[in-house]
């Protein structure tokens, strides 16, 4: 194991030129530089070069734990804004990030997908700064996987949902994930006057579903979806 950041950070970048590997990582010469001689970069930069080199932020920032994640699902999940979020196995969260689970439970934007296990599969490291700022309790965050394409162009097959589980009922006209008999959906959830619910998919080749008001309270509201994410 290498002991120094300047040590681990020399290994990342290897034969590649300081210019090519810092262009990669969206960080400048001069900033380069002086990480390799005796400065520390912070948090965001620390994540841009930790993705850059396909390496975990402990490994790189000091020097613990596995060098790289085999999780399964290995890589990095982007936020709309830019900010990587690095996939983490089960372990402590490095400071200034919360682990969110990963369950293995797929919410169909189609027709449903049986819930089988809430045992996590893996974990997600997310900036806790971050999530608080979209009002999400770490201790609530779960991760799901949507399957399917009724909610196409928002919400793609495959793509990674982060669910705030701490919202149990409709506030308002939002994407959800619910549970409705053996199916576990994600669906925008609209109310109506007369009580009823409609499921709405933004693939408009999916019609909008009616949940008459005699049967809302067999539509089990699981949570709310905060975010989502493509692996890259």
């Amino acid at each position: 194991m290498s002991e120094t950041f300047q040590q681990r950070l020399e290994e990342l970048i290897g034969e590649e030129s300081i210019h090519a590997f810092g262009k990669r990582a969206g960080i400048n010469d001069t900033s380069m530089r002086a990480y390799l001689k005796d400065t520390m970069p912070g948090l965001d930069k620390l994540v841009a070069i930790a993705e850059t080199g396909g390496v975990t932020l402990d490994w790189l920032a000091r020097g613990i734990g596995p060098k790289r994640v085999d999780s399964g699902v290995d890589g990095v999940i982007n936020t709309p804004d830019g900010r990587a979020l690095m996939i983490q196995a089960k372990r402590t969260a490095p400071d200034g990030f919360a682990l969110v689970p990963r369950l293995d439970i797929q919410a169909s934007a189609g027709n449903g997908r049986l819930a089988t296990t809430e045992e996590p599969l893996d974990y997600l490291a997310f900036q806790a700064d971050w999530l608080r700022g979209r009002g999400i309790n770490p201790a609530f965050a779960r991760i799901l996987t949507a399957k399917g394409d009724s909610m196409e162009e928002t919400i793609r097959d495959g793509d990674v949902l982060l669910v705030d589980t701490s919202i149990d009922r409709v506030r308002d006209n939002s994407i959800y994930v619910v549970v409705y008999g053996d199916m576990v959906l994600v669906k925008r959830i609209h109310g109506r006057i007369n009580g009823s619910l409609q499921l709405i998919s933004d693939n408009p080749r999916y019609p909008p579903e009616e949940v008459a008001p005699g049967e809302v309270d067999q539509l089990n509201i699981a949570g709310r979806v905060m975010w989502f994410g493509r692996s890259i």
